[in-house]
């Protein structure tokens, strides 16, 4: 199956592999940084009274 996609669109993987990478570490970069603030605030937040 995975030939038959090839032949049918000839995608450069390297290609497609390299922009998948460049969308995605963006992501991974705003998430930690949020992740990280989310759970400094949350800790905070418990144990207020």
């Amino acid at each position: 199956m995975a030939d038959n996609l090839n032949v049918l669109y000839n995608a450069d993987h390297a290609l497609v592999m390299a922009g998948a990478v460049m969308s995605v570490v963006p992501l991974i970069v705003v998430f930690l940084l949020g992740a990280r603030h989310f759970l400094r605030d949350l800790a905070a937040g418990a144990t207020k009274m």
